[in-house]
């Protein structure tokens, strides 16, 4: 290898050279890795046009998320969410068709109490009840009507609700968090998110490399601008603060590590999120899952080196009053576990 490294010096230009070190060097790993991961997804991803069962499960949980979020505002927009109500009529009727048992499925059930909600919030606003009906089967609509509330829909709790996080055990702490996208007015300061930041240091990552950065918006007109380009926001007060946090890829040492940023970016969130909840502090996570050109102006606007990926940000604020949040119901652990004996 070394006399192939010597006889490319002699007959090619230094940054011909330098490129065909790079090759030797791991790359065409990296490539064959990254296009076998694209065709695996391609194959698999819950796609407009895909009919499996688990594909059908995850459209049917997004779009009653979506419906979920609109339920959860403070300032209710009467008639809100119908390209959502759309696609769930037909995914529940694609599922329907696959599956026997779909009543007993908890994506179903959740989609049908968010749906039940809809409908009792709408009881005195006729031409969106028409509008439903016109989508979804009578006997869709009598399900969705009889169901219980904590299987889907929105969730009500007061501030007060949070005032002894700090006194619970790790297992009440996690049940209780919610996603919360509506804050209180007041502002808060990094010195508050500082100790949550600190706990989170503690979180484990690839050989202790620890590739997580964290940058803590307080700049509102900054917020603002980030926000508009990850666009999940819309509709919603912009949060008092927001922390994005990103993965140093110089901390990995292989082609095969290409990917790790995102598993320790993505634990690093976690700790963040509920150690902010034991400090009583409010947060949502928020992806940061952009196309070309949403990335390089966040990049621009952020300053960030294009030695590190996006991760996620988390929009973080004092809780208000009066929290609404999502139920966003959980699968059971038997449902997602497979045990190797």
């Amino acid at each position: 290898m070394s006399s192939m490294k010597n006889r490319l010096k002699d007959v090619l230009p230094m940054p011909v050279v330098a490129l065909a070190k790079s090759m030797l060097n791991g790359y065409p790993s990296l490539i064959m890795s990254s296009l076998s991961e694209a065709r695996r997804y391609n194959k698999a991803y819950a796609k407009d046009t895909a009919k499996g069962v688990k594909q059908l499960e995850s459209r049917m949980m997004y779009f009653t998320h979506q419906i979920e979020k609109g339920l959860s505002h403070k300032d209710f927009r009467y008639g809100f969410g119908k390209r959502p109500l759309q696609y769930l009529a037909k995914t529940l009727k694609l599922y329907q068709q696959r599956v026997s048992n779909y009543s007993d499925s908890m994506p179903y059930r959740s989609a049908l109490a968010a749906l039940g909600e809809y409908l009792k919030r709408h009881v005195d606003h006729e031409d969106t009840l028409n509008y439903v009906r016109s989508i979804f089967p009578v006997t869709t609509l009598e399900a969705a009507q009889k169901m219980d509330g904590h299987e889907g829909g929105s969730f009500h709790f007061s501030e007060q609700y949070k005032k002894n996080n700090a006194s619970l055990t790790f297992r009440e702490l996690s049940t209780n968090r919610h996603s919360i996208r509506e804050f209180s007015t007041e502002p808060i300061t990094y010195d508050e998110i500082k100790p949550a930041l600190e706990l989170a240091m503690r979180t484990p990552s690839v050989c202790n490399r620890q590739p997580t950065r964290v940058r803590v918006i307080l700049d509102h007109t900054i917020i603002a601008k980030a926000l508009k380009l990850q666009g999940g926001f819309n509709g919603y007060a912009m949060p008092p603060a927001l922390i994005l946090l990103t993965a140093d890829n110089r901390v990995f040492m292989a082609p095969q590590e290409h990917n790790e940023g995102y598993t320790d970016g993505g634990l690093f969130g976690m700790s963040l999120l509920l150690a902010l909840e034991e400090q009583g502090i409010a947060a949502c996570p928020l992806n940061t899952m952009f196309r070309k050109g949403p990335e390089e102006a966040t990049r621009k606007l952020l300053n960030i080196p294009p030695y590190e990926n996006l991760v996620m940000y988390i929009a973080v604020g004092h809780f208000p009053d009066r929290c609404i949040t999502c139920v966003s119901h959980r699968f059971q652990a038997e449902d997602v576990v497979t045990v190797v004996r």
